[in-house]
């Protein structure tokens, strides 16, 4: 035993010698919890990640609270566990959920009733199925709407919209009936935080304020986009990076345009006052609730998608192969945070950084909360060829411009000569492979706790949707929408793009020079090829620089677009008619099928 607690010691001094920054927050901290997160830290502070705060609580007690590396790398201000504030993006989604537990507890929202009776009339705009969306569907993500990712965030502190003028622009489609997918969706879970303004008659911001904040003793918590709430702490609020092979990068703010799904920002000690409220035994009475069966019932599993190990618990989700950790993450362009709650032992978890960037996160929750179990086989399909292809994630954009982002996601399942499935990622660097466990269930040992199982829904004989990650389902894709058929579309879209613009440079230095007359249609064929492509192609390095796609910029590239579509074509068949040769024929060929690829790409779609 003094040989250990002499090697605990020297590694403890180690650490402190190599990140000076780092500091105890806590009076004892249990030597176990110490060494492992140090290990984990040492690994990604300083490297990919800038600077974090973990934080652990057992009965209300703090027993592990300790700051890595840096909260402004070009100022050389430390990490502070207690003062250092945080963007803690989808964390404020459980403040919905606790809000319409405790207006379910009033009386005031049935789980199960159709939405629509909290809303104003005719405010949904896109459903397209009879079955009717119930607060439980936004709470599990299963309402079934595409994603949005139109108009996503402020740029600057101008003038807040009402929620409901928010919500009500750009609406997204219904594109799967409720219940059956999981999609995760902000809009979703905006429109809930709507209605609890609704129910409660009272802003959302000023009713989380009195019954959550207030309560709790969060003083140092905003809620709304822009900080004005408690706009005192912005002073201390960490510094945003992401990170690449360039090293660092400082990121903007996050103001969320639907901010009750990710627009809080808040110290770790508040968040931790939150965090030990939900972390109380079930039976204890609480803050939060007039009745403690309300909290036990919120952490109770409403939903899990086939073969999956984790589930949804009214919107908290749990976490893989424990169910009885509930929590959730969160993610901004500068953020990373995770909290979870463990009430059978009273114990509660928290982990901030500053970085886009989830590994030190999954890393820390894998070390302090995954059980591993042996998986073994139950039962084996020999028929596995049904279950590869391509498959695309349930949240993403199907209707516009952004399904690009779903493409980028894409998942390829393939066959081995074993009798294992291979999972890649067509557009990542992903390769795992799973062994079967049960019908149409497979486990990889070797991937990440929230990556183990792959899991495969059969109905009529076909794929259905295929379970990944919690996060959200995966659906198969059409042979138009897989790798396949994004490659060539995309591809014919670029190429052809660089064929008229390539022809539009040679062709106006000939007329330049006098070398050459060229016919008008012809000149305007050339042209429109060139904008139609080179529109979509400047717009979506746009949007992808800054993680969202701007309505005005898709409406005048889409309307751009049609309306050179009609020019290129008119002038294509006209000069086709006219000349009668192979040459514009192929040049006619070319632009409609240019056509047809920006047509399923989406940059032709009126928003």
């Amino acid at each position: 035993m003094k040989k250990i607690f002499i090697l605990s010691c020297c590694i403890s001094l180690a650490f402190v010698i190599l990140f000076p920054h780092s500091f105890v927050f806590a009076s004892e901290a249990p030597p176990a919890y110490e060494c492992i997160i140090d290990q984990v830290a040492e690994a990604y502070v300083g490297k990919s990640v800038p600077g974090a705060c973990v934080i652990i609580s057992e009965h209300g007690e703090i027993v592990f609270s300790k700051a890595y590396g840096y909260a402004d790398l070009e100022n050389n201000i430390p990490m502070d566990p207690e003062n250092t504030v945080f963007e803690w993006g989808s964390i404020s989604k459980t403040f919905i959920w606790v809000s319409v537990m405790q207006l379910t507890e009033e009386g005031k929202i049935d789980l199960n009733a159709d939405i629509r009776n909290y809303l104003p009339k005719d405010f949904l705009k896109n459903l397209h199925y009879h079955k009717p969306v119930t607060m439980l569907h936004l709470m599990n993500h299963t309402a079934g709407f595409e994603e949005q990712l139109i108009n996503l965030r402020y740029f600057k502190k101008e003038q807040e919209l009402p929620l409901a003028e928010v919500l009500s622009s750009h609406q997204p489609e219904q594109i799967f009936l409720p219940g059956e997918i999981s999609a995760y969706s902000n809009w979703g879970a905006a429109l809930a935080g709507f209605i609890v303004e609704r129910v409660s008659g009272q802003n959302y911001k000023e009713y989380v304020n009195e019954h959550i904040l207030k309560p709790l003793g969060m003083n140092n918590t905003s809620i709304g986009p822009f900080q004005n709430d408690n706009p005192k702490i912005l002073e201390r609020k960490a510094m945003g990076y992401s990170f690449s092979e360039k090293g660092f990068k400082k990121e903007p703010d996050m103001y969320l345009r639907m901010y009750p799904a990710g627009g809080m920002n808040g110290s770790a000690k508040d968040l931790l006052n939150y965090a030990q409220e939900l972390a109380k035994n079930h039976k204890e009475s609480n803050l939060l609730f007039d009745n403690p069966h309300t909290k036990k019932e919120m952490f109770t599993e409403t939903y899990r998608s086939y073969g999956a190990d984790s589930g949804l618990s009214h919107g908290f989700w749990q976490y893989a192969n424990n169910s009885e950790m509930i929590g959730h993450e969160g993610g901004t362009y500068g953020f990373k945070t995770q909290i979870w709650v463990e009430p059978q032992n009273e114990r509660a978890v928290l982990i901030l950084t500053n970085v886009m960037e989830t590994e030190f996160c999954s890393e820390v929750m894998k070390k302090i909360a995954y059980k591993e179990n042996t998986k073994s086989k139950t039962e084996v399909s020999s028929n596995l060829n049904m279950l590869e292809g391509d498959y695309l994630p349930a949240r993403s954009a199907l209707k516009n411009v952004g399904k690009i982002q779903g493409k980028m996601q894409m998942i390829s399942i393939k066959m081995t000569d074993n009798n294992q499935l291979c999972l890649t990622m067509p557009f990542g660097d992903k390769k795992q492979y799973y062994e079967q466990i049960g019908s149409n269930i497979f486990f990889c040992k070797d991937a990440n706790p929230e990556e183990k199982i792959l899991a495969f829904k059969i109905t009529d004989g076909k794929v259905y949707s295929m379970s990944f990650r919690l996060a959200h389902d995966y659906i198969p894709a059409t042979k138009t929408q897989g790798k396949v058929g994004f490659v060539i579309s995309f591809g014919i879209y670029v190429l052809a793009t660089i064929l008229f613009l390539i022809l539009l440079i040679v062709q106006s230095i000939s007329i330049l020079r006098k070398r050459k007359n060229c016919t008008q249609p012809r000149m305007l064929l050339y042209i429109s090829g060139t904008i139609l492509g080179t529109s979509g192609i400047v717009g979506i390095i746009h949007w992808f620089s800054i993680y969202e796609i701007l309505a005005h910029e898709l409406m005048f590239i889409a309307i751009a677009g049609w309306c050179f579509c009609i020019i290129g074509i008119l002038c294509g068949v006209y000069t086709y008619f006219k000349e009668k040769n192979f040459k514009n024929f192929g040049l006619l060929s070319v632009f409609i099928t240019q056509l047809f690829s920006a047509y399923s790409l989406g940059f032709l779609t009126i928003v």
